[in-house]
């Protein structure tokens, strides 16, 4: 086996979500490539009342129930959450960066908020 060169110096890899005061779920280059969000145009909420975790489903069916545009950035990718915020009463009036990961089970990115 040989080595590989890490040219990739400053950038932070660990998948993030983050929830903007602007109303947006903004995700981290770490986690458009973990999730592979580069492959998906929609995406669908969910929210665990009781554990506190939001839940995004990922589609290319723009006639599913509920899909929210995925918008693709030069830094990352976000989706406009600000009605799905309100609606649960989720706060966002200062942003917050969660850890994401992948549930099998749910075929899910999983955002813990508490």
């Amino acid at each position: 086996m040989s080595f590989e060169r890490f040219t990739h110096v400053g950038r932070g890899y660990k998948p993030k979500v983050s929830v903007t005061k602007s109303g947006l779920l903004g995700f981290n280059q770490g986690a458009v490539k973990h999730f592979r969000l580069d492959q998906y145009d929609w995406a669908v909420l969910y929210y665990d009342k009781d554990g506190g975790r939001i839940g995004i489903g990922l589609t290319n069916n723009e006639n599913e129930d509920g899909v929210c545009k995925l918008r693709k950035r030069a830094a990352g990718a976000d989706i406009s959450a600000r009605s799905f915020f309100e609606y649960y009463r989720i706060s966002y009036d200062a942003t917050n960066r969660y850890d994401a990961t992948w549930n099998d089970v749910e075929n899910k990115i999983i955002v813990e908020l508490d």
